[in-house]
């Protein structure tokens, strides 16, 4: 994973009588007054300067329950470890004194006894939660409503608070931050972990929780930050701009429940090259579309790019010499061409007709699809039947008609191929495809093998990790 810096979380908090009036707002229909909790919370971030959302949620009793009530960002549910797991203890120390203290981690851990006995010198067999009515009586809390700020405030900072370094560390690089109960069961406070720790604990942060044994595997945070992806178009621009999105929808699909709007998303940077067009005659211009790309591909080795895809089938030409040039330990080209192979043969497709310009689907000197031939039986498709699809191709990038275009190219799959699949190796024919353009798709009697759709699939998977690529087969 790339390395990046922290990303401070910044509310710009006004004055009390602003972020009371925002606080307000949140009352429910039945409400009157912020809870007095809430306001101590208001209090105590103003005056040290910790930046902070309020939010409210339904009732959640304990940090399993919350993650699926909390409001971020206009997405209701957070990450189990973007939640911040809290308790109060209390102990016998080696000089035979009772202490109450508090420890607090993210929620996808569990707390490590042995860690903190070790930590503070406490006699192991008396650490214990503090008892419910001492927590009550002495902060005015219960269970599932234990809060850092209010445990400084209400002890007057006199109780010891010790946070475990997960909590210090950043684990999704967006939004960064971290909630909690607001002192009440229906009241969250949204913050920054890290600046939170500086303000509350005068201790640094120590190893004290494990991972929790009994979660799922999908609430552990080897499910967060995307890897960067850097798409490579201009033959044409909406063959970029189509495959992009198609990579969203992919990993919005594939996250599921998990997924959290915006900031489940990779970063993209995008170069259109208009000297991709030019790769439509690549025999009579090698030179200078090598060039355009190459200089594309060094600039991307610029960015902060993971995982670099090009939306185009005739550049897949150059594709042994953008690895060399691309690849490294952090860095990696993912062939189109590849991907369809392997597309190929884990669907045990034995014949296809292959569809696009001839520079591509004539499977000669200059198509990076050459070996097709030996993996499928082709269908050999006559030249007044490429010269068509060629036509077609260019007349896509004039934008003329889709839906002529898209007649036309029905009318060729009905009279001109015998093949029942149909590899889709032209980017415009892809657009042209789209469901969401042409709703006329399911009239094709024929299994459309649309190359872009699984190029876009399986770079979302690259992107979200090995992990869901074998969730999906």
């Amino acid at each position: 994973m790339v390395k990046t810096s922290r990303i401070p979380f910044v509310s710009n908090s006004d004055s009390f009588e602003n972020e009371l009036a925002k606080a307000k707002k949140l009352l429910h229909a039945n409400e009157y007054t912020v809870p007095d909790a809430v306001l101590t919370i208001i209090k105590y971030c103003i005056n040290n300067q910790v930046g902070f959302i309020l939010s409210r949620n339904q009732h959640s009793g304990n940090c399993r329950d919350a993650r699926n009530k909390r409001n971020r960002l206009g997405h209701l549910g957070i990450p189990l470890y973007d939640e911040l797991k809290s308790c109060v203890l209390e102990g016998i120390d080696s000089s035979g004194s009772r202490v109450i203290f508090a420890v607090h981690c993210r929620a996808h851990k569990e707390f490590s006894i042995d860690a903190i006995v070790n930590i503070h010198n406490f006699v192991e067999s008396t650490v214990k939660h503090l008892p419910e009515e001492e927590l009550k009586s002495i902060f005015g809390m219960e269970f599932g409503t234990v809060n850092p700020i209010l445990l400084a405030v209400r002890s007057k900072e006199k109780i010891m608070q010790v946070f475990d370094e997960s909590v210090a560390e950043t684990i999704a690089r967006y939004p960064g931050t971290m909630l909690t109960n607001a002192g009440n069961h229906t009241w969250g406070v949204e913050f920054d972990p890290v600046t939170l720790i500086e303000k509350i604990s005068t201790e640094k942060t120590y190893p004290i929780a494990k991972q929790e044994k009994e979660l799922n595997e999908s609430d552990l945070p080897k499910y967060v930050n995307p890897k960067s992806i850097g798409i490579i178009t201009g033959n044409g621009p909406r063959s970029g701009m189509h495959l992009w999105e198609r990579i969203n929808f992919h990993i919005a699909n594939t996250l599921k429940e998990r997924f959290l709007g915006d900031i489940s998303f990779p970063e993209v940077h995008i170069i259109s090259l208009p000297a991709m067009g030019l790769s439509m005659n690549l025999d009579k211009r090698l030179d200078i579309t090598r060039n355009a790309l190459f200089d594309a591909v060094e600039a991307m080795k610029d960015q902060n790019v993971e995982l670099l895809a090009l939306a185009c089938h005739t550049t897949a030409y150059f594709q042994d010499e953008i690895k060399k040039i691309f690849n490294s330990t952090n860095r990696k080209f993912i062939s189109l061409p590849e991907i369809v192979f392997n597309y190929i043969t884990q669907k045990e497709i034995n014949e296809l007709a292959i569809l696009g310009i001839n520079y591509v689907s004539e499977l000669g000197e200059w198509s990076a699809y050459k070996p097709l031939q030996k993996l499928v039986n082709v269908e050999k498709l006559d030249d007044a039947t490429i010269d068509k699809f060629n036509e077609l191709s260019f007349d896509l990038k004039k934008r003329w008609n889709y839906h002529r275009n898209f007649l036309q190219l029905v009318n060729l799959f009905k009279k001109n191929i015998v093949s029942d699949n149909l590899l889709i190796v032209s980017t415009e024919l892809s657009v042209l495809l789209d469901s969401s353009m042409n709703k006329n798709k399911h009239s094709i009697s024929k299994n459309i093998i649309d190359t872009l759709e699984i190029y876009a699939q399986e770079l979302a998977f690259e992107s979200l990790g090995w992990i869901f690529s074998k969730e999906a087969e």
